[in-house]
């Protein structure tokens, strides 16, 4: 890098940088799950859809609010759940939810387990799945309702071309990028109401 401008030799050690901090960041990601991988869905791209919730941009990291502050609402019918800090929405996602004659409850709930990278059981063979990319799970589970049935929560997915439909056995699915970045905002005892 002798014999470069001062400016220049900067700005090549800045690209050098970022490209390394880039790759740091990939290795973050375990079980390779980006939304660049999801294959746009037969019933519309519901990405774009997804894109437009966030202007565009990738959820960010949340900042720490007091836990009474937050709430969380999903919305069955508009497939969004939204995250309100003292009343106002903070954050908005898209989702999938249960399918006929799995339907997601509705009512008001507190959450009551977070896990990262969860071993899923199927609800009717009983088979153990554990995390990775063929887990329907995805990267975190928050869970908010156990019943003699199963669980019920907030999960990542295998599938992110089916975010926007009604196809879960009554969990919410979201993104990974999305619950991961909901993962930061609840913790155990934060209220979710689940609503047509």
């Amino acid at each position: 890098m002798q014999g470069l401008h001062p400016l220049a030799r900067s700005f090549a050690l800045l690209c050098v940088g970022s490209a390394l901090g880039l790759a740091l960041l990939e290795l973050q990601d375990p079980f390779d799950w980006k939304a660049a991988n999801a294959r746009p869905s037969q019933e519309g791209n519901n990405l774009l859809t997804r894109i437009s919730i966030t202007n565009g941009r990738r959820p960010s990291f949340a900042r720490r609010f007091k836990q009474s502050d937050i709430e969380i609402v999903v919305q069955l019918d508009a497939r969004t759940v939204n995250v309100y800090q003292k009343g106002d929405v903070v954050k908005e996602y898209l989702i999938a939810i249960g399918q006929e004659e799995w339907e997601t409850p509705e009512g008001s709930f507190s959450i009551t387990q977070k896990q990262k990278y969860p071993t899923w059981q199927h609800p009717i063979t009983g088979e153990l799945i554990k995390a990775g990319k063929k887990n329907p799970l995805g990267s975190r589970w928050i869970g908010f309702l156990s019943t003699q049935d199963g669980e019920i929560g907030f999960h990542g997915t295998n599938e992110e071309r089916l975010i926007g439909e009604a196809i879960s056995h009554g969990c919410i699915r979201m993104l990974n990028e999305d619950v991961e970045d909901l993962y930061t905002y609840v913790d155990i005892g934060t209220t979710v109401t689940v609503k047509r």
